[in-house]
């Protein structure tokens, strides 16, 4: 599951307030979670193992290959 899967399953319409919970939940920038959401980037890899402990797995390591 993506990230933006991921956001609008748990939340619906993915605001910038969502946003914004979700950034600070993983401590990282808005503007980082905003990027990764999109695909522009690749989180590194200790952001990645906090946003599948936060997602419970949902959007994993394998998630983010390719992107």
């Amino acid at each position: 599951m993506t990230l933006q899967e991921y956001l609008e399953k748990e939340y619906g319409d993915v605001t910038g307030k969502v946003i914004e919970r979700f950034a600070k939940k993983v401590g990282y920038s808005i503007f980082a979670v905003r990027k990764w959401r999109a695909g522009e980037r690749c989180p590194r890899p200790r952001a990645i193992v906090k946003i599948a402990k936060i997602t419970n797995g949902q959007v994993s390591s394998n998630d983010w290959i390719g992107a």
